[in-house]
């Protein structure tokens, strides 16, 4: 829907004159798409190691929810969340999404960085050099000098390059994808994905070398940030690879071999900007400047600091990204096996929805085998307390002889970006899997990408009641019981669950699930629950072919 246009939005006082920093006159924000603190780490990264040495650094910032792309560049350049600008998935446009901003410009859009320069500093020269045409849609164009789609990383950068050197401007904002690509293509900590991470590296020392020939090097402050990292072949959910994003200050004004202790989220990027540059931020904005790392300012004296992560246990078989440990298991009795990562601390397990205390739980000491489906639970305890999260596997266990319940169709499209009407397009493989998921109908022989999957079965219920259901999906998803759309997951995004429930009678009701992948890393999983039922992925003993 069109939002509602012309609305006020009032000045802070959050960044003063006196109080901004000296020696800054330039800026340039360089944006990596994906790039992950992991990435930085693992690969070869001469320049940005070079920055967080004699510059200030965190591995820590964290992005937004959901962890996808739109609604964290927005956040990057808008100082504020999801709540506040709008634009909640890959799937906003201007003039087309559920939530307005809170507040508005003259062109109904919420005010960036690039508005602030706009209304503040108008004689300040400032360049959006994007490589994903989707960035050039959340901002006003009106508010840059110079605003170019690179259309690829190796572009994007000599025009970023060119830029620089001609205009010497005040404000820069360059934004890099294919470490992105990588990451849905090849594989988040895949070999691939860090060397794309090292041309990155590579691309921002062109853009730093440029400042040195343009002759304002010296005065010229790096931010190099990421919108995501990742998982397995995907991102936009909650886990900590997926949320965690590199923020790194370097150059003019910063003080150098810093670490960041402060919490840094991503909208706090656009405030440091405006802070270094002495601009009013609006009201509206909940970013605050990274003030501690610059130059003349003390460090924060943190009441609360950043708590050290003991990781969850690994319960194996592992079922892979994005969905709990076990898996479906034609079999008598299926083997748990855990894994303790740390180097510390006792692994402590419970065998069905109980999260593990030190009454309820035992320790792991060895394989153990389970006979019927379960939810197993654990975490790590150090001196009888809980110090990690909880790992969860779903085990669903059917009789060798149970024939797959869930009937699936297979179709292909053109330039999907939801799901499609399916009595237009004509199936290309149908059959029966095990479950509600992706894993045993796209197989390799296949098409992985523009494909779209249809799931049905019957499920049975076993007592009047209300029941949740979920799809946990990347790209979208929908869900009907008895033909009754339940849960609307739709759209072009990464991996995000949405659940509803649904009153339903005593016994078999049939499950839909549609399904698309438009491009690049794809998931789904089904998981429902009930007053006497925990959630959890629907088990294939419970599903059956006929009513």
């Amino acid at each position: 829907m069109a939002m509602t246009t012309g609305i006020l939005f009032l000045w802070s006082c959050s960044s003063k004159k006196d109080d901004t920093p000296k020696g800054i006159e330039h800026i340039v924000i360089i944006g990596v798409d994906g790039m992950s603190p992991n990435g930085i780490q693992r690969a070869h990264t001469p320049m940005m190691d070079s920055m967080i040495q004699n510059g200030a650094a965190t591995m820590h910032a964290r992005s937004v929810l959901p962890s996808s792309s739109s609604p964290n560049w927005a956040s990057m350049i808008m100082g504020a969340d999801t709540e506040q600008h709008g634009v909640t998935s890959n799937g906003w446009e201007k003039f087309d999404h559920q939530l307005p901003p809170v507040v508005a410009t003259k062109n109904g859009t919420f005010p960036t960085i690039f508005t602030l320069f706009h209304d503040q500093q108008p004689e300040a020269h400032v360049g959006a050099i994007y490589d994903w045409d989707g960035f050039g849609r959340l901002f006003e164009k009106e508010d840059v000098d110079f605003d170019i789609d690179g259309d690829h990383e190796d572009n994007t950068t000599e025009e970023a390059v060119n830029y620089i050197k001609e205009h010497t401007p005040k404000f820069t904002f360059v934004h890099l994808d294919h470490v992105d690509h990588a990451g849905h293509a090849l594989g988040h900590g895949s070999l691939e994905y860090y060397k794309s991470v090292e041309k990155a590296d590579s691309l921002i020392t062109e853009i730093v070398n440029a400042t040195k020939e343009a002759g304002i090097f010296e005065k010229t402050l790096f931010i190099v940030s990421a919108d995501h990292g990742g998982i397995g072949f995907g991102h936009g959910g909650e886990s900590l690879a997926e949320m965690e994003i590199p923020f790194i200050l370097y150059g003019a004004g910063i003080k150098k071999g810093y670490q960041i202790e402060e919490t840094v989220y991503q909208y706090d990027n656009a405030a440091t900007v405006a802070y270094a540059m002495g601009l009013q931020t609006p009201q509206s904005w909940i970013g605050r400047p990274v003030k501690g790392a610059f130059i003349g300012n003390e460090k924060p004296n943190l009441t609360y600091k950043r708590k050290e992560q003991i990781t969850q246990p690994k319960i194996l078989p592992d079922a892979g990204y994005f969905e709990p440990a076990g898996g479906v298991f034609k079999a008598d009795s299926v083997a748990v096996v855990m894994q303790n990562p740390n180097n510390v601390g006792e692994i402590r397990y419970t065998i069905g929805n109980a999260v593990p205390t030190m009454d309820n739980s035992k320790v792991y000491q060895d394989t153990f085998y389970l006979k019927q489906t379960e939810i197993v639970k654990a975490g790590v305890f150090q001196d009888d307390q809980l110090v990690s999260t909880i790992a969860e596997a779903n085990f669903r266990l059917v009789p060798e002889t149970k024939e797959d319940p869930v009937a699936y169709t297979i179709y292909y499209g053109e330039g999907m970006d939801k799901l499609p009407n399916f009595a237009t397009l004509k199936p290309v493989k149908e059959g029966f899997v095990a479950e509600f998921s992706h894993k045993q109908a796209l197989t390799e022989d296949v098409q992985q990408e523009q494909v779209a999957l249809v799931l049905e079965s019957y499920l049975d219920i076993p007592e009047d009641g209300k029941y949740g259901f979920f799809t946990n999906s990347d790209d979208g998803s929908k869900l009907y019981v008895d033909g009754k759309l339940v849960v609307d997951n739709d759209g072009d995004h990464g991996v995000m669950e949405r659940g509803e429930a649904i009153e339903l009678t005593k016994g078999k009701h049939l499950i839909r699930v549609e399904f698309f992948n438009g491009g690049g890393g794809y998931h789904l999983d089904v998981k429902y629950q009930g007053a006497n039922i925990p959630k959890q992925i629907i088990p294939a003993n419970h599903l059956y072919r006929e009513k």
